[in-house]
């Protein structure tokens, strides 16, 4: 039987710098230090709880029984008391959503320019997440694999193909076509600051049109899509079909990712509570795939990290 790797997050998080994530939270808050008032529990410390409780899976009552066991945790957090269920919902609606999509696009940030993600090759593709039926912000959608109608959200995401993980998400109704998303999703992934432009565009057969094609190509980005609605199958150089075979990494990512976000076990409700978990999940994910990759082992891994913190 083969042994779990156990990994510290904080060797993780002693790689990246959150010194703006810290100054960002702090600005939430009226508190000034030497001023009179309680000081809030450490929002840092609430922002890495919600990565460390996503990634081993557990509910907010679960995470609690493991602050107490775990002291060391609750120290190197900056607790002084144990938060409970209340600290959490408070903080969420304080820092809002917008927030913690910034934190992530800093976070993909740097580690582009720490070379750990590279925008040469990458690939695009939409992802149902089933919801809860008495959610009301969710809608009816089509899974293609399934073949079956689903009940949810879905994730349109662009991931580098190298280490699988995400470089820009956008969370819809299921019902929303995978690429009435291009755009927006592309517009995010030309905001960074890259040393090498993107070469390779990979996507489905759904993303075949037109409009698509000359943005890409006016980039100088070579357009790695199959064609649709054509009365025959095509026939593809090799070049091709090597690289659109690279198109299993989004699926791959949306396997992974799915793992960590059980919305109806979480029992999480509203289109901005959705995507705000979506954001601190991929979020958790691009550190432990960053540590993988500084310990020696593939970024690929982070599904092996399930419930392996220390």
């Amino acid at each position: 039987m083969k042994s779990k790797r156990r990994v510290s997050l904080k060797k993780i998080l002693s790689n990246i710098n959150l010194s703006k994530a810290e100054e960002i939270f702090r600005s939430k808050y009226k508190y000034i230090p030497g001023k009179k008032g309680r000081p809030p529990i450490s929002p840092t410390g609430l922002f890495l709880s919600f990565i460390i409780m996503y990634l081993r899976m557990e509910s907010y009552r679960d995470y609690h029984a493991f602050l107490e066991k775990q002291k060391v945790w609750k120290q190197y957090l900056g607790f002084k008391e144990n938060p409970d269920i209340g600290n959490f919902s408070h903080f969420l609606k304080r820092i809002g959503k917008k927030t913690f999509e910034q934190l992530l696009t800093d976070v993909v940030q740097q580690l582009l320019q720490q070379s750990f993600l590279n925008l040469h090759i990458v690939a695009i593709d939409g992802s149902i997440i089933p919801a809860n039926l008495d959610d009301p912000e969710a809608g009816w959608g089509w899974d293609h694999i399934e073949k079956k109608p689903v009940y949810g959200y879905k994730i349109h995401a662009i991931v580098d193909v190298n280490s699988e993980l995400p470089i820009a998400i956008i969370i819809t109704k299921a019902g929303v076509h995978d690429s009435t998303q291009f755009k927006p999703l592309y517009n995010k992934m030309k905001e960074y600051i890259v040393r090498f432009p993107t070469k390779f565009f990979i996507a489905d057969k759904g993303y075949d049109a037109s409009y698509i094609r000359k943005i890409l190509q006016k980039d100088d980005t070579t357009p790695v899509i199959k064609a649709a609605h054509v009365p025959f199958e095509p026939s593809y150089p090799e070049w091709f079909r090597n690289t659109y075979h690279k198109r299993v990494s989004v699926e791959r990512f949306f396997s992974r990712f799915k793992e960590f976000l059980d919305l109806k076990k979480q029992r999480i409700y509203g289109k901005k509570n959705v995507e705000l978990h979506c954001y601190v999940i991929c979020t958790g994910m691009l550190l432990v795939g960053y540590f993988n990759q500084q310990s020696g082992f593939s970024p690929r891994s982070v599904k092996s990290f399930l419930r392996t913190y220390t």
